[in-house]
């Protein structure tokens, strides 16, 4: 494995509160769509896991990392364009790694951009499947649809439920992520019931745009149509168009399908890739929404 040499010297140092603003504008430099929000809930979730490159006392990188028992995840890597290709991107993940495996991860996920899969395939991660993007613009005439009688709005007290119900299709725990997301957006968060029995999911966050589906877990096509129809109820519609956006497995073929059916177009994709132990798997044919790309 052969990583670039670095040309100047650079620190890697903890990532504070006060280099929020700076990540923040870092993020939406590059048009990912995230709000400031987006980024304190990142930070708060775990900060011993994130990180900021500096060099010559000037901040020009940052990656964030969490763990989920022995399932870690690496995201929102970014370098000052002005100083990219010096090995800075290298050394932040080389950070986030250590940090992950020190504190117990042996799976590390993540989802690459297709021009940054060489850098954490040089850092040993390797190819799993795409991850897909889809746009929607929100219609009046979406919100025709009729809304099925067993999808309810999420309760605080339904999380350890959900957490549980996800753990199972996402191969680990992250109940105080969900937390976090339902804490900012218990509007946007609903539950699907069968017999008494929770059948699927989704949750919902505010985007500069519109909104960003996921996570988004179900059973089947079905329950994920019904939890659509019921968050598109659930969904303000601000002045001009509301574009909604998901992040999906390319596994989940029933996903593709539903994809198209609800109207959403394919606009990107990226790669999500693995380094480590690989026996932390997840079954993507239930996953219709991902929490984002930094998190899973």
């Amino acid at each position: 494995m052969t990583l670039k040499r670095l040309r100047r010297p650079v620190l890697i140092r903890r990532w504070t509160r006060a280099d929020n603003t700076y990540v923040a504008e870092s993020v939406n430099r590059e048009g990912w769509g995230y709000t400031r929000r987006d980024i304190e809930r990142c930070w708060k979730l775990e900060p011993n896991g994130c990180f900021i490159a500096e060099t010559q006392n000037k901040r020009v990188g940052h990656v964030f990392s969490i763990r989920y028992g022995k399932l870690g995840w690496i995201g929102l890597l970014i370098v000052d364009p002005d100083v990219r290709g010096q090995g800075i991107g290298s050394e932040l993940m080389k950070k986030a790694i250590d940090h992950l495996r020190r504190v117990g991860a042996e799976t590390i996920r993540l989802d690459a951009a297709g021009k940054a899969v060489p850098l954490y395939q040089r850092l040993g991660f390797t190819e799993e499947y795409d991850s897909l993007r889809f746009r929607k613009l929100l219609h009046q005439t979406d919100k025709q649809l009729r809304r099925s009688e067993t999808t309810f709005q999420m309760r605080e007290d339904n999380l350890t439920s959900v957490a549980e119900f996800d753990a199972q299709y996402f191969g680990a725990n992250r109940l105080r992520v969900l937390q976090a997301i339902f804490k900012d957006y218990p509007q946007l968060c609903l539950v699907e019931e069968e017999k008494w029995r929770m059948v699927g999911y989704v949750m919902t966050r505010q985007t500069p745009k519109g909104f960003w589906i996921g996570p988004w877990v179900c059973d089947n096509s079905e329950t994920a149509q019904h939890l659509f129809t019921a968050l598109i109820d659930a969904v303000e519609e601000g002045k001009g168009e509301t574009e909604l956006r998901v992040g999906l497995p390319a596994l989940n073929a029933r996903g593709r399908r539903l994809m198209k059916k609800l109207g959403f177009q394919l606009i990107g994709k990226s790669v999500h890739m693995v380094l480590g132990d690989r026996k932390n798997r997840s079954d993507v044919a239930h996953v219709y929404g991902i929490g984002g790309p930094e998190k899973g």
